[in-house]
């Protein structure tokens, strides 16, 4: 064993300072725990005050919540009674026609509307073409509470206790057939010929009118359906934006004035 020949007083302080460094390490660990501690129970007080807070002004929350709803229900009412919500394209501005989906759709052939030997359009094979087109009642509309509706035309006066109104889309399609039936008996047989020319004359203007009014805009191609020689488009290769007219008829359908089979 050797001899340590450092003065008492070295070796005094040579202790004291390692068991000072023992010393400082163990507070600095102690205070940097209670640090840690003490962070960790202040913010407990914090949660524990918004949660009261929250719960003393509960109803504020929930009067707000409240509000929304309302809110959203009478923006929803608004929507259904206001013009500009029904302001679609070939569309009902009164508010009372539901907006229809709609779908892409090309044109096609159909010369069973109107024949090509213009005698077969008076039989009623013809004819029940053209009525599997339309309701029963002819898209004559019963509105029950006219109250409820804006910008609603003058009702007709032969339904004396409803408020009944028509339809375009069918008022189109009764004057189409009308003209077809006119140019047909002119074609095959002039004993066909309607009376009321005034009533035609009204139909070639009405449908120059809708169709500039739907505004359809649908791309066209070569023809393909043309005698040989003529050239230009017939228009079947063309898709078209079209409302659904299932939904359309549904519609007529259920609102009906009545249930009179013509067109």
């Amino acid at each position: 064993m050797k001899n340590d020949h450092r003065a008492p007083l070295d070796r005094y302080h040579s202790i004291h300072a390692e068991d000072h460094d023992d010393s400082v390490t163990d507070v600095e660990e102690t205070l940097d725990l209670n640090e840690k501690d003490y962070m960790h129970h202040s913010e407990r007080p914090k949660a524990n005050q918004v949660l009261t807070a929250l719960k003393s002004h509960r109803w504020l929350v929930d009067t707000f919540l409240l509000l929304v709803v309302i809110a959203l229900l009478l923006e929803k009412n608004w929507a259904h009674c206001s013009n500009n919500h029904f302001f679609e394209g070939a569309g009902d501005v009164t508010g009372f026609a539901p907006q229809f989906s709609q779908q892409v759709k090309s044109f096609s052939p159909d010369p069973g509307f109107v024949p090509e030997n213009m005698s077969e359009f008076f039989s009623e094979e013809t004819r029940k073409k053209w009525l599997d087109l339309v309701p029963k009642g002819l898209g004559y509309l019963d509105i029950k509470n006219p109250k409820d509706y804006d910008n609603l035309p003058t009702p007709l006066d032969q339904f004396t206790h409803q408020f009944v109104v028509t339809t375009s889309m069918t008022h189109q399609l009764h004057c189409l057939y009308s003209i077809a039936g006119a140019y047909s008996a002119l074609m095959s047989d002039k004993s066909r010929l309607p009376t009321e020319t005034w009533h035609i004359s009204h139909c070639f203007d009405y449908l120059r009118q809708g169709i500039m009014c739907a505004g359809d805009v649908a791309l066209e191609g070569e023809q393909t359906t043309f005698p040989r020689g003529f050239d230009g488009s017939d228009g079947w290769d063309a898709k078209h934006v079209c409302k659904d007219y299932n939904q359309v008829l549904d519609y007529l359908k259920s609102n009906r004035a009545n249930d009179e089979v013509w067109i």
